[in-house]
């Protein structure tokens, strides 16, 4: 319970001073390390705002403590009651874009977790066949189902639309 109190106070001063630091970032790894339960909490949860904060306005240390917090996250993903993954999982998207700014122009550290996170996070894909007139005459629809299999996750059914 006092690891629980932990989590919980850290949280609150990062509301209350609006900043996030190494420290801060170290503090958190080192509970939900240690405390792997502790990831499924609210507290836990509402941590997950500031360290998208810090992966874009953080030092590289505080990008890199950033991304290890994220990472303990997803690990406890699957053991977390559902709704609890469900919230971490939609609080954790708006990191895409930064996760794949990290990728591109990160050091290479940072590759391997970052492109563990994006494997997970829900988000939106967009497929455009810009030439396609054959495949479309052949289907006699001007949308198609196709399944797409992203990284290892499972194929998942998706409609292209025709762009002309």
């Amino acid at each position: 319970m006092l690891s629980f109190h932990l989590v919980a106070a850290i949280e609150k001063d990062l509301w209350a001073t609006g900043t996030v630091n190494e420290k801060y970032l170290k503090a958190l790894n080192a509970l939900f390390g240690n405390f792997p339960r502790l990831r499924a909490t609210e507290p836990a949860t509402r941590s997950i705002p500031h360290l998208v904060t810090s992966l874009k306005t953080g030092s590289e240390a505080t990008q890199e403590a950033a991304l290890d917090a994220l990472f303990l996250l997803r690990q406890a993903w699957s053991a977390c009651p559902a709704e609890v993954s469900r919230a971490q999982l939609v609080a954790a998207a708006d990191a895409i874009p930064l996760l794949q700014y990290l990728i591109q122009s990160g050091p290479p550290r940072f590759q391997e977790k970052t492109e563990f996170l994006l494997q997970c996070l829900p988000g939106t894909l967009e497929v455009i066949i810009k030439s396609g007139n054959n495949m479309k005459q052949s289907v006699g629809n001007p949308s198609v189902c196709c399944k797409l299999t992203l990284g290892n996750t499972p194929p998942r059914q998706t409609i292209v639309s025709w762009i002309y």
